[in-house]
Protein backbone atom coordinates (compact mmCIF):
# COMPACT_ATOMS: atom_id res chain seq x y z
CA UNK A 1 0.00 0.00 0.00
CA UNK A 2 0.97 3.54 -0.81
CA UNK A 3 2.49 5.26 2.93
CA UNK A 4 1.04 8.79 3.34
CA UNK A 5 4.01 11.67 3.07
CA UNK A 6 3.64 13.66 6.41
CA UNK A 7 6.75 15.45 6.40
CA UNK A 8 4.70 18.39 5.76
CA UNK A 9 2.77 17.77 8.58
CA UNK A 10 3.02 19.06 12.10
CA UNK A 11 3.43 16.31 14.68
CA UNK A 12 1.44 16.49 17.90
CA UNK A 13 1.63 14.95 21.17
CA UNK A 14 -0.28 11.70 21.71
CA UNK A 15 -3.39 11.69 24.44
CA UNK A 16 -5.52 10.11 26.39
CA UNK A 17 -9.05 9.99 26.93
CA UNK A 18 -9.82 13.47 28.50
CA UNK A 19 -12.44 15.83 30.35
CA UNK A 20 -14.62 17.92 28.69
CA UNK A 21 -15.79 19.76 31.72
CA UNK A 22 -18.79 22.66 30.94
CA UNK A 23 -18.04 21.94 27.24
CA UNK A 24 -20.50 20.98 24.51
CA UNK A 25 -19.52 18.43 22.14
CA UNK A 26 -21.27 20.17 19.81
CA UNK A 27 -21.69 19.64 15.90
CA UNK A 28 -22.90 23.10 14.63
CA UNK A 29 -26.59 22.90 14.54
CA UNK A 30 -26.90 19.23 13.92
CA UNK A 31 -25.04 18.60 17.72
CA UNK A 32 -27.06 20.82 20.12
CA UNK A 33 -29.48 17.94 21.07
CA UNK A 34 -30.37 16.88 24.49
CA UNK A 35 -32.35 13.60 26.10
CA UNK A 36 -35.11 14.49 27.17
CA UNK A 37 -36.89 11.66 28.00
CA UNK A 38 -36.38 7.43 27.99
CA UNK A 39 -38.98 6.76 25.81
CA UNK A 40 -38.38 5.11 22.51
CA UNK A 41 -39.10 7.49 19.17
CA UNK A 42 -41.25 6.54 16.65
CA UNK A 43 -39.31 4.21 13.54
CA UNK A 44 -42.49 2.22 11.78
CA UNK A 45 -43.64 3.36 8.61
CA UNK A 46 -46.70 2.71 6.79
CA UNK A 47 -46.39 0.72 3.97
CA UNK A 48 -47.33 3.48 1.46
CA UNK A 49 -44.29 5.16 2.65
CA UNK A 50 -41.90 2.08 2.27
CA UNK A 51 -40.79 2.98 -1.93
CA UNK A 52 -39.85 6.53 0.07
CA UNK A 53 -38.23 5.83 3.35
CA UNK A 54 -36.30 3.41 4.86
CA UNK A 55 -37.72 2.89 8.27
CA UNK A 56 -35.87 2.01 12.03
CA UNK A 57 -33.10 4.43 12.38
CA UNK A 58 -33.07 7.34 14.59
CA UNK A 59 -31.04 10.54 14.29
CA UNK A 60 -28.92 9.00 11.55
CA UNK A 61 -26.48 11.84 10.93
CA UNK A 62 -24.25 9.68 8.59
CA UNK A 63 -24.60 6.53 6.60
CA UNK A 64 -21.76 4.21 4.45
CA UNK A 65 -22.72 1.43 2.39
CA UNK A 66 -20.07 -1.57 2.73
CA UNK A 67 -18.31 -1.78 -0.39
CA UNK A 68 -19.14 -4.98 -2.73
CA UNK A 69 -22.27 -5.94 -0.83
CA UNK A 70 -26.18 -5.35 -0.20
CA UNK A 71 -25.38 -3.78 3.42
CA UNK A 72 -24.99 -0.08 4.97
CA UNK A 73 -24.25 1.34 8.51
CA UNK A 74 -25.96 4.56 9.91
CA UNK A 75 -24.11 7.18 13.02
CA UNK A 76 -27.79 7.45 15.51
CA UNK A 77 -26.97 10.00 17.66
CA UNK A 78 -29.13 11.21 20.98
CA UNK A 79 -31.78 13.40 21.11
CA UNK A 80 -35.53 13.77 22.60
CA UNK A 81 -36.72 10.65 23.51
CA UNK A 82 -33.40 9.09 22.42
CA UNK A 83 -30.95 8.73 26.06
CA UNK A 84 -28.75 6.58 23.50
CA UNK A 85 -27.38 6.86 20.44
CA UNK A 86 -26.64 3.38 18.01
CA UNK A 87 -25.16 2.54 15.15
CA UNK A 88 -27.65 0.89 12.59
CA UNK A 89 -27.55 -1.58 10.06
CA UNK A 90 -29.41 -1.88 6.90
CA UNK A 91 -30.21 -4.34 4.45
CA UNK A 92 -29.87 -2.16 1.27
CA UNK A 93 -31.86 -4.69 -0.98
CA UNK A 94 -35.13 -5.25 1.88
CA UNK A 95 -34.63 -1.71 3.03
CA UNK A 96 -34.70 -3.13 6.49
CA UNK A 97 -33.51 -1.62 9.13
CA UNK A 98 -32.24 -3.11 12.86
CA UNK A 99 -29.87 -1.85 15.62
CA UNK A 100 -26.61 -3.18 15.30
CA UNK A 101 -24.80 -1.34 18.19
CA UNK A 102 -25.27 -1.10 21.32
CA UNK A 103 -27.25 -4.11 21.62
CA UNK A 104 -27.84 -6.40 24.72
CA UNK A 105 -24.30 -8.81 24.11
CA UNK A 106 -21.66 -7.12 22.55
CA UNK A 107 -18.55 -7.88 20.70
CA UNK A 108 -14.74 -6.64 22.08
CA UNK A 109 -11.91 -7.56 21.60
CA UNK A 110 -9.06 -4.05 21.57
CA UNK A 111 -6.37 -4.54 19.18
CA UNK A 112 -3.11 -3.85 21.68
CA UNK A 113 -0.74 -3.30 18.55
CA UNK A 114 -2.76 -0.58 17.01
CA UNK A 115 -4.95 0.62 20.04
CA UNK A 116 -3.10 0.11 22.94
CA UNK A 117 -3.39 3.13 24.32
CA UNK A 118 -7.50 3.23 23.96
CA UNK A 119 -8.24 3.27 27.52
CA UNK A 120 -11.13 0.82 27.30
CA UNK A 121 -14.18 -0.25 25.51
CA UNK A 122 -17.02 3.06 24.97
CA UNK A 123 -19.70 3.24 27.87
CA UNK A 124 -22.46 1.66 25.79
CA UNK A 125 -24.81 3.70 27.82
CA UNK A 126 -23.28 7.34 26.88
CA UNK A 127 -22.61 6.18 22.91
CA UNK A 128 -23.26 9.05 20.58
CA UNK A 129 -22.07 8.39 17.16
CA UNK A 130 -21.60 11.17 14.90
CA UNK A 131 -20.14 10.05 11.56
CA UNK A 132 -19.11 6.83 9.99
CA UNK A 133 -16.50 5.41 7.30
CA UNK A 134 -14.86 2.47 6.91
CA UNK A 135 -12.07 0.63 5.01
CA UNK A 136 -12.31 -2.92 3.20
CA UNK A 137 -9.41 -5.13 4.68
CA UNK A 138 -10.45 -8.27 2.50
CA UNK A 139 -12.17 -11.43 2.96
CA UNK A 140 -15.07 -9.58 3.58
CA UNK A 141 -14.30 -7.45 6.63
CA UNK A 142 -13.68 -3.69 7.19
CA UNK A 143 -12.66 -1.50 9.66
CA UNK A 144 -15.54 0.69 10.95
CA UNK A 145 -14.46 3.75 12.05
CA UNK A 146 -16.87 5.86 14.20
CA UNK A 147 -17.07 9.50 15.73
CA UNK A 148 -18.29 9.41 19.06
CA UNK A 149 -19.52 11.72 21.70
CA UNK A 150 -19.51 9.79 24.45
CA UNK A 151 -22.47 11.11 26.36
CA UNK A 152 -25.76 13.12 26.45
CA UNK A 153 -25.47 16.56 25.89
CA UNK A 154 -27.26 17.90 29.46
CA UNK A 155 -24.50 20.83 29.30
CA UNK A 156 -23.10 20.64 33.05
CA UNK A 157 -19.57 19.05 34.35
CA UNK A 158 -19.63 15.37 33.57
CA UNK A 159 -16.60 13.03 32.27
CA UNK A 160 -17.01 12.64 28.97
CA UNK A 161 -15.20 10.00 26.40
CA UNK A 162 -14.29 12.43 22.31
CA UNK A 163 -12.87 9.34 20.32
CA UNK A 164 -13.14 7.70 17.05
CA UNK A 165 -14.22 3.96 17.83
CA UNK A 166 -12.81 1.69 15.82
CA UNK A 167 -15.33 -1.92 14.69
CA UNK A 168 -14.31 -4.67 13.06
CA UNK A 169 -17.08 -5.79 10.64
CA UNK A 170 -17.20 -9.45 9.62
CA UNK A 171 -19.81 -9.62 6.47
CA UNK A 172 -18.97 -12.76 4.57
CA UNK A 173 -21.87 -14.37 6.17
CA UNK A 174 -25.76 -14.19 5.98
CA UNK A 175 -25.64 -10.81 7.99
CA UNK A 176 -22.59 -8.90 9.26
CA UNK A 177 -21.22 -8.84 13.12
CA UNK A 178 -19.86 -6.25 14.57
CA UNK A 179 -16.74 -6.52 17.10
CA UNK A 180 -14.79 -3.35 18.78
CA UNK A 181 -11.77 -3.28 18.74
CA UNK A 182 -10.11 0.01 19.87
CA UNK A 183 -10.45 4.11 20.17
CA UNK A 184 -8.59 7.02 19.37
CA UNK A 185 -9.14 10.17 21.35
CA UNK A 186 -9.75 12.90 19.76
CA UNK A 187 -6.49 15.25 20.05
CA UNK A 188 -6.64 18.86 20.87
CA UNK A 189 -6.96 22.06 18.43
CA UNK A 190 -3.36 22.55 16.81
CA UNK A 191 -1.70 26.00 18.50
CA UNK A 192 -4.22 27.16 20.84
CA UNK A 193 -4.70 23.57 22.19
CA UNK A 194 -8.61 23.74 22.98
CA UNK A 195 -10.07 21.06 23.51
CA UNK A 196 -12.02 19.52 20.33
CA UNK A 197 -14.99 18.16 18.62
CA UNK A 198 -14.20 15.36 16.30
CA UNK A 199 -17.16 15.68 12.90
CA UNK A 200 -16.32 13.27 10.62
CA UNK A 201 -13.89 10.95 9.44
CA UNK A 202 -12.02 8.98 6.80
CA UNK A 203 -9.31 6.19 6.46
CA UNK A 204 -6.04 6.28 4.91
CA UNK A 205 -3.53 4.09 3.74
CA UNK A 206 -1.15 2.00 6.58
CA UNK A 207 -4.03 2.34 9.30
CA UNK A 208 -3.91 5.91 9.27
CA UNK A 209 -7.54 8.10 9.47
CA UNK A 210 -8.33 11.77 9.42
CA UNK A 211 -10.88 13.20 11.12
CA UNK A 212 -12.22 17.06 10.97
CA UNK A 213 -12.30 19.07 13.92
CA UNK A 214 -13.66 22.19 15.80
CA UNK A 215 -13.24 24.25 18.87
CA UNK A 216 -15.58 22.97 21.52
CA UNK A 217 -15.22 25.88 23.65
CA UNK A 218 -15.90 28.35 20.45
CA UNK A 219 -18.68 26.55 19.63
CA UNK A 220 -20.37 26.68 22.92
CA UNK A 221 -19.58 29.98 23.19
CA UNK A 222 -21.42 30.91 19.78
CA UNK A 223 -24.50 28.11 20.24
CA UNK A 224 -25.32 28.24 24.26
CA UNK A 225 -23.55 31.50 25.71
CA UNK A 226 -25.15 33.18 22.20
CA UNK A 227 -21.45 35.34 21.95
CA UNK A 228 -21.98 37.29 18.58
CA UNK A 229 -17.98 38.40 18.77
CA UNK A 230 -16.98 34.92 18.59
CA UNK A 231 -20.17 33.83 16.87
CA UNK A 232 -18.65 36.51 14.26
CA UNK A 233 -15.13 35.08 14.15
CA UNK A 234 -16.17 31.38 13.60
CA UNK A 235 -18.43 32.64 10.45
CA UNK A 236 -15.46 34.55 9.49
CA UNK A 237 -12.83 31.66 9.71
CA UNK A 238 -11.02 33.62 12.36
CA UNK A 239 -11.55 30.76 14.57
CA UNK A 240 -10.83 28.11 12.33
CA UNK A 241 -11.53 24.13 12.09
CA UNK A 242 -8.34 21.61 11.01
CA UNK A 243 -8.22 18.74 9.97
CA UNK A 244 -6.00 16.48 11.96
CA UNK A 245 -4.38 12.69 11.09
CA UNK A 246 -3.67 9.91 13.18
CA UNK A 247 -1.37 7.44 12.36
CA UNK A 248 0.26 4.09 14.05
CA UNK A 249 3.30 4.62 15.85
CA UNK A 250 3.05 8.25 15.46
CA UNK A 251 0.15 9.94 16.68
CA UNK A 252 -1.91 13.10 15.78
CA UNK A 253 -0.31 15.77 12.94
CA UNK A 254 -2.15 18.31 11.64
CA UNK A 255 -2.53 19.01 7.72
CA UNK A 256 -1.35 22.57 7.17
CA UNK A 257 -3.74 24.08 4.83
CA UNK A 258 -6.75 22.60 6.52
CA UNK A 259 -8.08 25.57 8.42
CA UNK A 260 -11.77 26.41 7.16
CA UNK A 261 -14.62 28.26 8.49
CA UNK A 262 -16.31 25.17 10.20
CA UNK A 263 -14.83 22.05 9.03
CA UNK A 264 -17.14 19.14 8.82
CA UNK A 265 -17.37 16.16 6.18
CA UNK A 266 -14.25 14.28 4.93
CA UNK A 267 -13.51 12.07 2.30
CA UNK A 268 -9.86 10.84 1.13
CA UNK A 269 -8.69 9.53 -2.06
CA UNK A 270 -8.39 5.80 -2.28
CA UNK A 271 -3.76 6.57 -2.38
CA UNK A 272 -4.28 9.14 0.33
CA UNK A 273 -2.95 12.03 -1.76
CA UNK A 274 -5.98 14.16 -1.45
CA UNK A 275 -8.64 15.54 1.22
CA UNK A 276 -11.81 16.87 0.07
CA UNK A 277 -13.17 18.37 3.25
CA UNK A 278 -16.52 20.44 3.55
CA UNK A 279 -16.29 23.77 5.02
CA UNK A 280 -20.10 24.63 6.56
CA UNK A 281 -19.76 28.03 7.19
CA UNK A 282 -18.40 28.80 4.10
CA UNK A 283 -20.66 27.17 1.90
CA UNK A 284 -18.18 25.81 0.72
CA UNK A 285 -16.33 21.96 -0.46
CA UNK A 286 -11.91 22.31 -0.63
CA UNK A 287 -9.97 19.89 -2.10
CA UNK A 288 -6.45 19.62 0.00
CA UNK A 289 -3.80 17.76 -1.26
CA UNK A 290 -1.20 15.72 1.25
CA UNK A 291 3.04 15.81 1.05
CA UNK A 292 3.23 18.84 -0.89
CA UNK A 293 5.02 22.14 -0.98
CA UNK A 294 2.80 24.34 -0.90
CA UNK A 295 -0.44 23.10 0.09
CA UNK A 296 -2.34 22.84 -3.51
CA UNK A 297 -5.43 23.89 -2.25
CA UNK A 298 -9.01 24.62 -4.04
CA UNK A 299 -12.75 25.60 -3.06
CA UNK A 300 -15.90 24.83 -4.92
CA UNK A 301 -18.70 26.84 -3.51
CA UNK A 302 -22.35 25.88 -2.75
CA UNK A 303 -25.77 27.33 -2.87
CA UNK A 304 -26.25 25.09 0.58
CA UNK A 305 -24.65 24.51 3.65
CA UNK A 306 -22.13 21.26 3.22
CA UNK A 307 -22.35 18.44 5.62
CA UNK A 308 -21.31 14.88 5.09
CA UNK A 309 -19.27 13.99 1.99
CA UNK A 310 -19.08 10.63 0.02
CA UNK A 311 -17.39 8.85 -2.49
CA UNK A 312 -20.08 7.46 -5.03
CA UNK A 313 -19.60 4.39 -6.24
CA UNK A 314 -19.49 5.87 -9.89
CA UNK A 315 -16.41 7.67 -8.78
CA UNK A 316 -18.07 10.75 -8.50
CA UNK A 317 -18.39 12.42 -5.09
CA UNK A 318 -21.90 13.49 -3.02
CA UNK A 319 -22.32 16.09 -0.49
CA UNK A 320 -25.23 16.82 1.70
CA UNK A 321 -26.47 19.33 3.24
CA UNK A 322 -28.97 21.91 4.45
CA UNK A 323 -30.63 25.26 2.71
CA UNK A 324 -31.56 27.40 5.35
CA UNK A 325 -33.99 30.27 5.83
CA UNK A 326 -32.80 33.98 6.19
CA UNK A 327 -32.55 33.19 9.65
CA UNK A 328 -29.31 31.25 9.46
CA UNK A 329 -27.63 28.22 9.87
CA UNK A 330 -28.05 28.37 14.24
CA UNK A 331 -30.96 29.35 14.02
CA UNK A 332 -31.94 26.36 12.00
CA UNK A 333 -30.38 24.52 14.67
CA UNK A 334 -31.55 25.67 17.63
CA UNK A 335 -35.84 25.75 16.06
CA UNK A 336 -34.54 21.80 15.19
CA UNK A 337 -33.00 20.99 19.09
CA UNK A 338 -36.29 20.12 20.86
CA UNK A 339 -38.19 18.17 17.24
CA UNK A 340 -38.16 14.76 16.76
CA UNK A 341 -37.77 15.56 13.23
CA UNK A 342 -36.63 18.66 11.30
CA UNK A 343 -38.88 19.83 8.42
CA UNK A 344 -35.81 21.96 7.01
CA UNK A 345 -34.94 22.34 3.27
CA UNK A 346 -32.14 20.18 1.83
CA UNK A 347 -29.78 19.82 -1.04
CA UNK A 348 -27.19 17.34 -2.99
CA UNK A 349 -24.34 18.00 -5.22
CA UNK A 350 -22.29 15.87 -7.23
CA UNK A 351 -18.76 16.70 -7.97
CA UNK A 352 -16.52 15.32 -10.51
CA UNK A 353 -12.97 14.93 -8.30
CA UNK A 354 -11.02 15.59 -11.27
CA UNK A 355 -12.54 18.49 -13.18
CA UNK A 356 -14.46 19.58 -9.67
CA UNK A 357 -17.38 20.48 -11.66
CA UNK A 358 -20.40 20.15 -9.63
CA UNK A 359 -24.29 19.87 -10.48
CA UNK A 360 -27.37 19.46 -7.77
CA UNK A 361 -28.92 16.34 -7.94
CA UNK A 362 -31.37 16.84 -4.83
CA UNK A 363 -33.23 19.65 -4.37
CA UNK A 364 -36.08 19.52 -1.83
CA UNK A 365 -38.38 21.70 0.63
CA UNK A 366 -38.14 19.11 3.48
CA UNK A 367 -41.46 18.35 5.31
CA UNK A 368 -42.65 16.45 8.32
CA UNK A 369 -41.94 13.32 7.43
CA UNK A 370 -37.42 14.11 6.59
CA UNK A 371 -36.16 17.39 6.51
CA UNK A 372 -32.11 18.46 7.27
CA UNK A 373 -30.51 15.83 5.49
CA UNK A 374 -26.96 15.62 6.78
CA UNK A 375 -25.66 12.33 5.10
CA UNK A 376 -25.72 11.28 1.66
CA UNK A 377 -24.78 7.59 0.17
CA UNK A 378 -25.28 6.37 -3.15
CA UNK A 379 -27.09 3.02 -3.87
CA UNK A 380 -27.39 1.71 -7.31
CA UNK A 381 -29.46 4.14 -8.99
CA UNK A 382 -30.48 5.51 -5.50
CA UNK A 383 -29.59 8.12 -3.03
CA UNK A 384 -30.37 7.62 0.48
CA UNK A 385 -29.87 10.67 3.06
CA UNK A 386 -30.06 10.07 6.37
CA UNK A 387 -30.93 13.26 9.05
CA UNK A 388 -29.89 14.46 12.17
CA UNK A 389 -33.18 14.82 13.51
CA UNK A 390 -35.72 11.48 12.04
CA UNK A 391 -37.08 8.25 12.41
CA UNK A 392 -36.10 7.08 8.64
CA UNK A 393 -33.88 7.50 5.49
CA UNK A 394 -34.75 8.78 2.29
CA UNK A 395 -34.94 7.59 -0.93
CA UNK A 396 -34.48 9.42 -4.16
CA UNK A 397 -34.13 8.34 -7.49
CA UNK A 398 -30.90 9.31 -9.13
CA UNK A 399 -31.37 10.47 -12.68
Amino acid sequence: MNRIDLTMIQRLPGLGVRSLSKLVPLLFLACVVRAESSSSATTSCPPSESPKFVCGVVNSTDIVLLPNTHWAITAGKTGPGVPVGHLYLINVSSKAAEAFYPLTQNQYRQDQKLFGRCSGKPDEMKFNAEAVSVRSIGNGKFTLYVINHGGVHDFVNQERRESTEIFEIDAPGEKPTITWVGCVSTPPMPQSNDLAVGNSVTPLPDDAFAITVNSAAALEQMMIQKNPIIGEKILKGEIPGRVMIWSPGTGWQAVPGSEMAGNHGIEATPDGKWLYVTALFERGIYRLSLGREPVDRVVIKTTFYPENIRWGDDGFLYVAGQTVTSGGVFSTGIACRPLASCPFPFKVLRIDPKTLQSEEVVNEPGGPLFGLATGVAKAGNELWLSTVRGTRLAVFSLK
